[in-house]
């Protein structure tokens, strides 16, 4: 098998070899032409115009060393996308992000729970599949400098943003908790003094209607506010005879914020937010009832329960409605009848106080509290039957306190910053699960308390070469409070049998994370550097299983070393700049799920040790007066190099398993025009196109949910007034409607689920501005 995969890994990487050069021999033709030119018009658009190719090539101010420094200053890997370049680009949703992103896998994906709004992601194959309180994420999601603890709710639509940052690696050193792979970070608009806002209106495909407005402006001479909101809906597009089309959205989004200058040297920002979501939950269609599978809950259905005309092997083909088979596979349906639905609810407020002490001292405090109330249920089995259904309510509240005191000497050669944090979070999920041999009820309580102390200097050893020490101590503690039960059993199981003994479980991790980073000014354009650094995950319990056991499992944290080598260019001459780098990682007491067998349920455990390895490389170049190309390309090579698992737990992956959620290849390219209008006016056109070769959504790499080798086209036509009061986007979204899978989901009890992509989409956006 493992043969076979690598020849047709080898036609694939042919295939995006051809795609890749193809984008690398434009681009270089492109430029060609403008190196000769040396246009200086076209680098002095970039720098005024706020729409069309100026939002896409101006230059980011960024904060990913918790410093304002340019993006084509930091020695890191890096993408970040300004607030209008996103918008410039057609980008409404974070998850979009991903898609123009070399080794960034943002994916809608709800596991095995039934909400409309689970992020799955994945930078450099290090990320995290399912939404559980027991688990941590493996990729940081931060607003405004907060790190959001949990990833029901984290498809966010992207209302009034300065800015979204990606960082690729381990950042175990300046930001949070549990960076193994990396972090994204989310800037809101801060309020100015400056009144103004807009209203825009967006109608689509499937009755897609969104309200965005917002306003800004002076309350008093020191005090300053924004407020923005968001309503959107649009039609599910997986009918549900029993009611409810699956894949519908329907959203509010508020936030506010209020500048108070208290000072000439302390800023005050308070930032609030609330989202709710009510919808029928996820396009789930049913593609395998599983009646093949040795021990599943369709062979237990059919022949214990139902037996006669169900039973083994008649019943597998069987059109009795009472059978449990694939006659309830049906293409764009899902024909389940139990509760499905997927509501959400979140709220936060973030206090930042930020004081000048002189003109070489800062100290910052950032103080925060989330709360999260979601309740989804899913009929997971895609019949009238009861097979698999799941019902969970999901509640989680979060205090953070973070200080940061920075610093630079006089002569400016050294910049440093020390802090503290302070995270502290409980929640609950319960889950009430309907199956075929039993039904029963989860209630688990969950809290995760961190410290820890960080320190970071940058020393310039010449004008040219600067050296970066980092260091994170962090002390966290987890506990897991099951009350676990069954309601009813048809496997001899009496009501009231515990599934997990009662009780308090703890975890505690101390661990200390290093930085090492060398950078080097080899002239005005280019900057060489190399990184050392590690990232560690904390280690949880496991939640899900049956039948019961005499204590709680649980697992350990799993850790990353990292290495990586970098370039950054940014051509003096025009509005060019090209970024890459390359990096190994170690990867060790990786976090996988593992079976025990007879039980059903998956065990989390360190399975063993991988090695990840791979580049990115992302350019931009703005050319000929008024024409714009993008480019970037990433390869992931994620492998397993020793799996070692203790009996009685089996593991589900081997040293030939692939990693899931992690395309070997990924790129993105888009040209864009403008054309100035006689009345001043401005019209940009773009399309854009990103690839991908396939992946799998589990760790087993079930043939059945693989999300395939991909290409996908999207287009975009901005038209903006004089004086910028007026505006009307027009794009297409997968202009060559490709059907594909773009999440799934097989449990061990042998039913397999698939999101689809909901396909072509095109929308009109209308706005008006007033200033």
């Amino acid at each position: 098998m493992s043969i076979s995969r690598r020849k047709i890994g080898s036609i694939k990487d042919a295939r995006f070899k051809q795609f890749f050069l193809s984008v690398a021999a434009t681009s270089v033709l492109s430029a060609l032409p403008a190196y000769a030119q040396q246009n200086e018009a076209v680098e002095q658009v970039s720098k005024e115009k706020k729409s069309g190719i100026g939002a896409m090539m101006e230059t980011i101010q960024v904060t990913a060393r918790k410093r304002e420094e340019s993006l084509q200053d930091a020695p890191l890997s890096l993408t970040a996308f300004s607030g209008d370049g996103l918008e410039a680009r057609g980008i409404e949703n974070i998850s979009e992000v991903g898609g123009v992103t070399p080794n960034l896998t943002y994916q809608n994906n709800p596991s095995a729970g039934g909400s409309s709004s689970v992020a799955t992601v994945y930078i450099r194959g290090v990320g995290q599949r399912d939404f559980l309180g027991t688990i941590d994420n493996g990729v940081g999601f931060y607003i405004d400098g907060v790190y959001i603890a949990r990833t029901v709710g984290a498809t966010v639509d992207l209302l009034d943003v300065d800015r979204v940052e990606v960082l690729r690696g381990p950042q175990g050193t300046l930001f949070g908790r549990n960076n193994v792979g990396g972090a994204i970070a989310l800037y809101s608009k801060k309020p100015t003094d400056s009144f103004e806002g807009y209203v825009d209106a967006t109608v689509g495909t499937d009755s897609l209607a969104k309200l965005k407005v917002s306003l800004n402006g002076a309350i008093s001479d020191d005090l300053y506010g924004n407020f923005s909101a968001l309503s959107a809906t649009q039609d599910g597009y997986v009918k549900r005879p029993a009611g409810g089309d699956l894949g519908d959205d329907d959203k509010l989004a508020f936030r506010s914020g209020l500048l108070w200058e208290a000072s000439d040297d302390v800023e005050v920002n308070l930032t609030l937010d609330y989202s709710t979501e009510d919808e029928n939950g996820p396009a789930f269609q049913l593609t395998d009832s599983g009646t093949t599978v040795d021990g599943s809950f369709a062979a237990f259905y059919d022949n214990v329960l139902q037996g006669a005309s169900c039973a083994f092997p008649e019943g597998i083909t069987s059109t009795d409605p009472i059978c449990y088979n694939n006659q309830y596979v049906s293409e764009g349906e899902n024909l389940g009848t139990a509760p499905t639905y997927s509501k959400t609810d979140a709220w936060g407020a973030n206090l930042r106080v930020t004081w000048d002490i002189n003109d070489n001292l800062q100290l910052k405090s950032i103080t925060a509290y989330r709360d999260l109330d979601a309740e989804f249920a899913k009929d997971s089995d895609g019949s009238p039957l009861k097979v698999v259904h799941f019902y969970d309510t999901f509640e989680s509240s979060q205090f953070s306190q973070e200080l940061q005191l920075s610093g630079t000497t006089s002569e400016d050669n050294f910049k440093w910053i020390v802090g503290l944090y302070y995270f502290d979070e409980e929640g609950n999920n319960r889950n009430i699960l309907d199956f075929a041999i039993a039904n029963f009820d989860s209630d688990n309580d969950f809290t995760t308390t961190s410290t820890a102390l960080f320190a970071q200097g940058t020393y310039n050893i010449s004008e040219n070469l600067e050296l970066t020490l980092g260091l994170r101590y962090t002390d966290e503690e987890k506990t897991f409070d099951p009350v676990q039960v069954v309601l009813s059993s048809n496997i001899g199981f009496a009501p009231g049998t515990p599934i997990l003994p009662v009780g308090l479980n703890k975890q505690d991790a101390q661990e200390t994370t290093p930085l090492v980073n060398l950078a080097y000014k080899a002239s005005d354009e280019w900057m060489l550097y190399t990184t050392y650094s590690e990232g560690f995950r904390s280690g949880g319990f496991v939640q899900r299983i049956f039948p019961p056991l005499t204590e709680v499992p649980s697992f350990g944290p799993e850790f990353v070393e990292s290495y990586e080598i970098g370039f950054k260019y940014d051509s003096s001459e025009i509005p060019f700049t090209v970024n890459g780098a390359v990096f190994q990682m170690d990867y060790t007491d990786i976090q996988v799920r593992t079976q025990n067998p007879g039980f059903i349920g998956f065990f989390e455990a360190n399975v063993g040790n991988a090695e990840i390895s791979g580049f990115e490389l992302e350019s931009k170049l703005s050319f000929a007066d008024a024409w714009f190309i993008e480019s970037a390309v990433g390869y992931t090579d994620a492998r397993y190099t020793q799996i070692d698992v203790e009996a009685p737990l089996s593991a589900v992956v081997n040293t030939d398993s692939k990693f899931d959620h992690v395309p070997e290849w990924s790129a993105s390219v888009s040209l864009a025009r403008d054309f100035e209008l006689e009345n001043g006016g401005l019209v940009t056109a773009r399309i854009s196109g990103n690839y991908q070769t396939e992946y799998f959504n589990n760790p087993e790499n079930t043939a059945g949910i693989v999300t395939p080798e991909l290409t996908l086209w999207d287009f975009t036509l901005l038209w903006r007034s004089a004086d910028d009061t007026y505006g009307v986007d027009l794009g297409m979204k997968n202009i060559t409607d490709e059907q594909y899978i773009a999440a799934g989901y097989e449990a061990n009890v042998g039913v397999t689920e698939v999101i689809r992509d909901r396909g072509r989409q095109w929308y009109a956006s209308f706005r008006y501005s007033f200033y």
